[in-house]
């Protein structure tokens, strides 16, 4: 059976970063899979869209149907993958879950990876990545955001009976969560 596992975070907390560390990754074994990556490819060629953070201010239902194309992609392809995705998007004060249950459900999630940062660290962070534009200006916001985030995936896991795996990610140990999430996957997709 195959086996997926949700990787997220804060924007900021440096998910992307970690999976970019993982063994599996670099030597191919483990696919990873990026939703904002993915999401920014159809609406490139639906909407013109050129920029990521433009993705965040589509609509519910137009962001949805880009979803499910990219879910069933995945249960096409019948491999073992991480995704690399938001547990939700902040669009000022509304906060949208990055998944339902039942599209976790569908591609049969097998646990949840959330790579967890400072505030303060995750501002910092942001603040020197001058590619993207954040949807917080405050450490109250980052609070807020990580309170929604680990809200959502708890719900997902007591829904869907699988596990939560909470990584630190601290400034100056990025190995050492990525040797933990490397470790995590193995545990779980084997490699």
């Amino acid at each position: 059976m195959t086996k997926l596992i949700l990787v997220t975070g804060t924007a900021g907390a440096g998910k992307s970063t970690i999976l970019s560390m993982l063994s599996g990754a670099r030597d191919g074994k483990i696919k990873v899979i990026n939703l904002g990556t993915e999401m920014l490819e159809i609406a490139k060629s639906k909407f013109n869209l050129t920029d990521r953070d433009q993705v965040r201010l589509l609509d519910d239902a137009t962001t949805i149907s880009i979803r499910n194309s990219i879910m069933q992609k995945i249960i096409e392809s019948k491999e073992d993958a991480i995704i690399d995705t938001h547990a939700s998007v902040k669009q000022g004060r509304r906060y949208r879950p990055g998944f339902s249950i039942e599209e976790l459900q569908k591609i049969r999630i097998s646990a949840i990876i959330y790579i967890d940062a400072t505030s303060e660290e995750v501002m910092e962070r942001s603040l020197l990545d001058h590619t993207r534009v954040r949807a917080y200006a405050t450490l109250a916001e980052i609070d807020e955001w990580r309170s929604v985030n680990i809200s959502i995936i708890s719900t997902f896991a007591v829904y869907l009976n699988i596990p939560i795996y909470i990584i630190y990610n601290q400034a100056g140990k990025q190995q050492e969560a990525a040797a933990e999430v490397d470790r995590i996957t193995k545990e779980i997709i084997g490699g």
